[in-house]
């Protein structure tokens, strides 16, 4: 825990996207576990770049399909899995990372974005200083 007004980095990451791309544009298949990327290396990158205390945040859909070992992994690893879930035309995971965006701006936070999507333009710009 950081100590009060300590600022915080907060690595958002946009875990549905990072599926898909990987998946689609380069594997062209769901990817395996030890496909994905070194989760924990974005921590410790973040961490070191900004020298203050680092939450990650690992944004999933999870309608009717929770990957328990993923689960499992992600928080061994630091993260705290936000699974989400709503009506098939939602985009749970865009909009909860857009209001997770806008809810940064009034605490003493920086925060990074893991993610191969656009719809979070408007948010991250309204956070630079």
């Amino acid at each position: 825990m950081s100590a009060a007004g300590e600022r915080t980095t907060y690595v958002l990451v946009d875990g549905e996207n990072i599926d898909a791309t990987l998946g689609t544009s380069i594997l062209n298949r769901r990817p395996n576990p030890e496909e994905r990327p070194r989760w924990d290396r974005v921590l410790t990158f973040a961490e070191a770049t900004w020298q203050q205390p680092v939450k990650g945040l690992f944004f999933l859909a999870a309608n009717n399909d929770l990957p328990m070992g993923f689960i499992q992994a992600l928080l061994a690893l630091g993260y705290k899995p936000i699974p989400l879930s709503g009506a098939s035309h939602d985009k749970v995971v865009d909009i909860a990372i857009q209001r997770t965006l806008t809810a940064l701006r009034t605490m003493p936070a920086d925060a990074m974005l893991v993610s191969h999507d656009g719809d979070f333009h408007r948010e991250l710009e309204s956070l630079c200083d």
